[in-house]
């Protein structure tokens, strides 16, 4: 199709529908494999458990962000007040969990709201003219939680290896390395369910949800590493 021709609007899925569970193993599938027939399958996406459920589940991937990037702050910045702290919050994993439940909630909440506004900005610069707030709300979860998901899980894994947080984010790898796939995989999601859900335009659309998020992500990472560079000399 020519780039001047405004692509047909789809048939736009109910918010909340009748349609199966998108937590039946096969659709869960589709999502991590096949995100475009995932989100024309007019599942029940927007029913309000599993709104919570995964909203939450986003909010517990960021608490874990936001836990990580504190550590990573007290081992650059040699602050044994700050790591002394987080030594007292994170000593065992029931303090652990407690803390990312409650916190998870919040940012969840948040990352509803505020991520689901930028998230339906994007669309709107990607072509789609008037995108439904609460359809792109529902896009940003599911895509999202392709790599919040397995991080949840690789996280009840590590409870069983280790006997706290601390120790296994100092001995544990493989665990980061599995987050940093499933972030950039949940790129490609995002960006396939925007062309299953809404009329955007194929080429701003991977600006918007691939390429700058892409960039984004290796300009944070490429600080941290400098910052990591630093404190080796020091």
């Amino acid at each position: 199709m020519p780039p001047w021709v405004e692509p047909p609007m789809p048939e736009l899925p109910p918010a909340i529908g009748p349609g199966p569970s998108p937590f039946w193993p096969q659709h869960l599938v589709d999502l991590f494999f096949r995100p475009t027939h995932f989100f024309r399958e007019n599942l029940a996406l927007g029913k309000t458990p599993y709104v919570i459920l995964v909203t939450w589940a986003l909010g517990i991937g960021a608490a874990l962000d936001r836990i990580d990037t504190r550590i990573m702050r007290a081992e650059l910045t040699g602050d044994d007040r700050m790591r002394e702290t987080i030594e007292t919050l994170f000593r065992d994993w029931p303090s652990f969990w407690i803390i990312v439940a409650v916190s998870g909630a919040i940012s969840g909440a948040l990352y509803w709201l505020i991520g689901g506004w930028w998230c339906k900005v994007r669309l709107r610069f990607s072509g789609a003219p008037d995108p439904d707030p609460r359809l792109a709300r529902l896009l940003l979860i599911y895509a999202s939680f392709v790599s919040a998901g397995p991080a949840i899980v690789g996280l009840v894994a590590l409870t069983w290896l280790y006997p706290s947080y601390l120790a296994a984010y100092e001995g544990e790898s493989l665990f980061s390395v599995m987050v940093l796939v499933t972030l950039f995989w949940s790129l490609g999601t995002l960006y396939r369910g925007a062309l299953a859900l809404f009329p955007v335009q194929r080429g701003r659309a991977i600006v918007w949800f691939v390429v700058l998020p892409v960039l984004f992500y290796f300009l944070v990472m490429g600080g941290a590493a400098v910052l990591y560079a630093f404190a080796d000399r020091a």
